[in-house]
């Protein structure tokens, strides 16, 4: 223990020199007028740290996602989470939403109010309450992490300069998730198994604000140190670590914050704790730099997911920041979930050469004219493409109509999330209500220079 002791005072020592400031001004010394400057946030990863806000000791803020007051799904959207929430619910599966709250909510003592950026406690909380309660009324089981937001917990929730939750955050939120779980009826018929926690490493953090704090004023906080912890099949057989897995009744999808990762330094625990306090196995599948949607949709598509024997539970780790707004997001997992093609009906199909095309260019991968042409007006389908280049995630896919209309589609999969299928539901806007599908081109906004191939179906 004094070794560990003695390492520990060490690392703590090396990170020292960064903190040192000038005596008369003290840590304000570290900061600079560069951080409200908007020109910094143009690129890269600064575009999700605008504007970098000084708090209180050695807290960084975002003050476009820590420091919002504005959280909630887009009116217009609701029927479509309702419609999503309804689909998995079709197969018997449940799907908790874990709410993440912000790091402003969560440390607002920590906020200056030079540097709030019109953070309002009292209007984000009932904001965020809004959300709560239309994530609800969707379908889905919500926990209810207000009376957490209302008493944070005295460690740290979040790190001081980084968007991630601490193993504490993690912890506390695992327990106000399992409780929820552990009152549904549905509870009793997940098979159980025993779980254990136990210190593992120590979880060193810089933080991405603190990183941005250096790009922009060459200087920054040093390092955090918390104490990792892992979780482990609980009793002396230690076997069913290397079990071979069964079809997976708990699936575990989100971000960063739940991510298994082979650092063991950027892992939090969330999906160990649920597994403690659930006392079952939980097949964890969240990605880090996914998004809202990208983990689910990864998994939905993947061979862990068959649509004939479903999960019985989803639990999606969501931090509050994300609004499920995105159409295109409703468009792809509404078909995932059917199983795509493989479950649907087709109605058409086509294969095509992918040749080198250069930016504008379109290729017809889908014809629906001449003497062959069939009437797909009001069609209620989805157009399942297949792509042999895995690395082609950003294109263009344009639905053309017999009464003039387009349907201009961007994807923008991120990088982790794997290539090769991807999945449109035909619109149902107004614009093309009554009109036929004539056909369906698709457009790269980069350069393709080397030939592949695309098969896409239209299936009901």
């Amino acid at each position: 223990m004094k070794t560990a002791q003695r390492l520990i005072a060490s690392l703590l020592l090396l990170a020292t020199p960064t903190l040192q400031a000038d005596e008369q001004c003290g840590l304000e010394c570290l900061l600079c007028p560069g951080l409200a400057d908007s020109s910094h946030y143009a690129e890269g990863i600064m575009k999700a740290m605008k504007h970098i806000a000084p708090g209180e000791g050695t807290w960084l803020f975002r003050s476009e996602v820590d420091l919002s007051n504005q959280f909630g799904i887009p009116a217009e959207m609701q029927p479509q989470f309702r419609r999503l929430i309804d689909a998995f619910a079709a197969k018997q599966v449940q799907v908790v939403i874990a709410v993440q709250p912000t790091r402003g909510m969560m440390h607002r003592d920590k906020v200056r109010a030079d540097s709030a950026y019109g953070f309002d406690y009292a209007l984000a909380r009932r904001n965020l309450e809004t959300f709560l309660g239309q994530l609800r009324a969707g379908g889905a089981l919500v926990p209810d992490i207000l009376p957490l937001v209302d008493k944070p917990p005295q460690p740290d929730y979040f790190f001081r300069r980084d968007h991630h939750w601490t193993p504490t955050g993690a912890q506390v939120t695992a327990r106000i998730v399992a409780d929820a779980v552990l009152q549904q009826p549905f509870y009793a018929g997940l098979s159980k198994k025993s779980y254990r926690t136990e210190p593992s490493v120590m979880v060193p953090k810089d933080g991405t604000m603190s990183r941005g704090l250096k790009r922009i004023c060459g200087n920054n906080y040093g390092f955090q140190y918390v104490r990792g912890f892992q979780t482990v099949p609980a009793g002396d057989d230690m076997s069913a670590l290397f079990e071979e897995a069964a079809t997976p009744e708990v699936i575990l999808v989100g971000t960063s914050n739940s991510a298994n990762r082979d650092d063991e330094t950027k892992n939090y625990n969330f999906d160990g704790y649920l597994k403690e306090y659930l006392s079952v196995d939980i097949l964890n599948l969240a990605l880090p730099g996914a998004g809202q949607e990208g983990a689910l949709l990864n998994y939905l598509q993947s061979a862990d997911y068959s649509p004939d024997a479903p999960p019985k539970m989803i639990i999606w780790e969501l931090p509050a920041s994300f609004r499920l707004e995105d159409p295109l997001m409703y468009r792809q997992l509404l078909p995932a979930i059917q199983g795509g093609c493989g479950k649907g009906q087709v109605l058409a199909s086509q294969q095509s050469t992918l040749p080198p095309l250069q930016v504008d260019q379109r290729l017809e991968i889908l014809s629906n004219s001449g003497a062959q042409r069939q009437n797909f007006a009001d069609l209620p389908g989805f157009l399942d493409i297949k792509l042999s280049d895995k690395n082609l995630k950003d294109f263009y896919i344009i639905t053309y109509y017999d009464n003039g209309q387009r349907d201009k589609v961007w994807y923008r999969r991120e990088a982790i999330v794997e290539g090769g299928q991807f999945y449109l539901e035909l619109s149902k806007a107004k614009e093309f209500r009554g009109a036929n599908l004539l056909s369906v081109f698709l457009e790269p906004t980069a350069a393709l220079t080397e030939p592949g191939s695309v098969e896409i179906k239209l299936c009901r």
